[in-house]
């Protein structure tokens, strides 16, 4: 079985129904939208520092795999674009491929170690790492140190939510644990 099962119940993830592809793509737009409505007078919106664009994402992908992932964590920004404008146009394709990265590094790590509760935290981490050093290499933004800056800025901005995602994995392992997967010889 791939290590990235989408669809067939492996003893891991889940198969993905229609029923419960609707539900997952339901919060994912209903989850930021909410966050982005809560009365707040910060510089930046709400959602920057609470991550909720994850917080569906990481359920999608801990129930069913990275197919639902991706789903879930793709049409989310995508939706709340065109509602709310947030994210903002600039931050768009970053956050997509940030997206992207989170899915596939925490649906691997899942399968390795699916008792281990704080690989929704380190997914984010994993991802900005990957986004910061792309903007490095890339030196899209005009300064050497933009990509630092960025990862630092977004990381302290985002520790909230880091906190909120580590709570998201650490319930859902103690409610809702995976078996061990054995590997057959």
């Amino acid at each position: 079985m791939s290590p990235f099962a989408t669809t067939a119940p492996d003893g891991v993830f889940k198969k993905l129904t229609l029923r419960d592809a609707t539900v997952l793509v339901a919060l994912a737009w209903l989850v930021p939208f909410a966050v982005h409505l809560l009365p707040w007078g910060g510089a930046r919106p709400l959602g920057a520092y609470l991550l909720p664009v994850f917080w569906t994402t990481f359920l999608a992908v801990y129930f069913y795999g990275v197919g639902a992932g991706l789903l879930t964590g793709l049409f989310s920004p995508a939706v709340n674009l065109l509602v709310t404008g947030l994210p903002a146009w600039k931050f768009f394709g970053v956050m997509g491929l940030e997206l992207v990265v989170f899915v596939l590094f925490t649906a691997w790590a899942i399968r390795q170690a699916p008792r281990f509760w704080l690989f929704a935290p380190l997914g984010y981490l994993v991802a900005k790492t990957v986004s910061a050093l792309l903007l490095s290499a890339a030196t899209v933004v005009g300064r050497p140190d933009a990509a630092g800056y960025f990862f630092a800025h977004m990381l302290s901005g985002g520790a909230a939510g880091l906190v909120v995602l580590a709570l998201i994995h650490g319930l859902l392992v103690k409610f809702y644990p995976k078996p061990t997967v054995r590997t057959k010889v």
